[in-house]
């Protein structure tokens, strides 16, 4: 009879694997209460999410938007530093989702940025 021991985590990692996951989720119920503390004006039955941005999604971001830009006849590599620049952080965020309405087309979705250092919401980018 052949036993099978295995050990794929040790009890410190999981442990500190819960911990982060407990760390993670008071910053995320953090920066959505930032936001609606901020705008004041959240309706009850309001969806809140919040996706962390850290360094390696900040850049995927920036890869997106300099191929969206360029793709779109920005070929000057000043100005299309400018635009991804303007539109993407360069240090960690969450990017908080609030969103209203009863389920159906009336839906409207607010998307606001919380600076993971300093916990104030970023100003949104230029239109």
């Amino acid at each position: 009879m052949m036993m099978w021991h295995a050990t794929i985590f040790s009890e410190a990692s999981v442990q500190s694997w819960e911990q982060e996951l407990i760390k993670r989720e008071i910053d995320q119920k953090t920066a959505i209460l930032i936001v609606i503390e901020h705008f004041g004006d959240i309706q009850p039955g309001t969806k809140c999410s919040a996706v962390f941005f850290d360094t390696a999604r900040i850049r995927r971001e920036k890869e997106f938007y300099a191929k969206l830009y360029s793709e779109n006849g920005v070929h000057d590599l000043a100005i299309l530093q400018a635009m991804v620049s303007a539109n993407v952080p360069d240090a960690p965020y969450w990017l908080v989702s609030l969103k209203s309405g009863d389920g159906a087309f009336g839906d409207i979705t607010r998307l606001h940025r919380v600076d993971d250092r300093t916990g104030k919401i970023l100003a949104d980018p230029p239109s």
